[in-house]
């Protein structure tokens, strides 16, 4: 009875194996794709279905950092931020070098903002467009250091930011988006002058109120002494006699300040209406003004999504 070499036996089992494994990655390709074309349709959760399989097939080694990349997008546009979060740096600490990494970079700046650490995602955006200038990503990551310095209340700088974007990369994604946050610095900066104007004439109003009744209590005080050295007796007369005309020029100045109170009274009750008046017109143009915003976004963001240019 022949005996089969042991090295005949390794090629029969490679040539077996072959296929297997061919037709596995050829399966895993096909997944990928399958995940990135529902991640395009906005089907996020079947898309993370795919992308778990690609990455759960030991023998699709090559496709998994695609894979995780893409995983941490879909959760991202999930508003699922820690699951994004890990899933990012896990991409990031396992695949240096990969294509992918630069946008991959981008894409924590951005998910920085959306968890409001407004701080680190203007730092990281900063240092993104240091490390990389010639990233397409660039007009990107202005806009988000834009959006996190108009968060941090910083509008001058703000203003100066979404201006660059404008004017410096009139073809990005983020124009159309950075032209309303434009508008939007305009109109925070006239509501928070408006605020400080009727901070300004409360203040004078309190402080003209606390003069008048200090005034009007050493009044009372001067009235109540000059009365009581009246019936102190005629033998005083003489020596009181100046004290009624500094008492009349007491009174008459009592009187001037009572009538300045009353005319910063009706000020500022006019002041107010006309000021509550413009706060409220400005409070509609505002949420008309987010209201376009938020559609003009959405719109170009699904753009993006489908593009995987956010």
């Amino acid at each position: 009875m022949s005996r089969c070499h042991p090295a005949a036996g390794i090629v029969v089992f490679l040539l077996l194996l072959g296929p297997f494994g061919w037709s596995q990655s050829k399966s895993a390709e096909a997944e990928l794709q399958a995940g990135l074309l529902a991640f395009r349709q906005e089907q996020y959760q079947q898309a993370l279905q795919s992308f778990r399989g690609v990455i759960a097939d030991r023998d699709a080694s090559a496709l998994a950092p695609d894979a995780h990349f893409w995983s941490a997008m879909a959760y991202m546009a999930l508003d699922m931020l820690e699951e994004a979060d890990r899933t990012l740096e896990h991409f990031l600490t396992r695949y240096p070098g990969h294509p992918l990494e630069s946008e991959a970079q981008y894409q924590k700046t951005r998910l920085l903002f959306l968890e409001r650490d407004f701080e680190n995602a203007l730092q990281a955006s900063q240092d993104f467009i240091q490390r990389n200038p010639d990233s397409s990503f660039v007009p990107n990551a202005y806009f988000w250091i834009g959006e996190s310095l108009f968060s941090l209340g910083r509008l001058e700088e703000a203003e100066r930011v979404f201006a660059k974007v404008v004017q410096d990369y009139p073809r990005s994604f983020k124009v159309e988006a950075a032209r309303y946050r434009l508008s939007l610095v305009e109109f925070k900066k006239r509501e928070e002058e408006l605020l400080r104007l009727l901070k300004w004439s409360h203040e004078e109003f309190l402080r003209t109120v606390e003069e008048f009744q200090r005034r009007e209590k050493a009044y009372e005080q001067a009235l109540a002494a000059y009365q009581r050295r009246l019936t102190a007796g005629a033998s005083e007369q003489k020596q009181q006699a100046g004290e009624p005309k500094a008492l009349e020029e007491l009174r008459a100045e009592n009187a001037a300040l009572r009538g300045r109170l009353q005319l910063l009274e009706s000020q500022a009750a006019g002041d107010a209406g006309v000021k509550a008046g413009e706060l409220a017109d400005l409070e509609k143009a505002l949420a008309l003004k987010a209201e376009a915003l938020a559609l003009k976004e959405s719109l170009l963001l699904r753009y993006e999504k489908v593009e995987g240019k956010d």
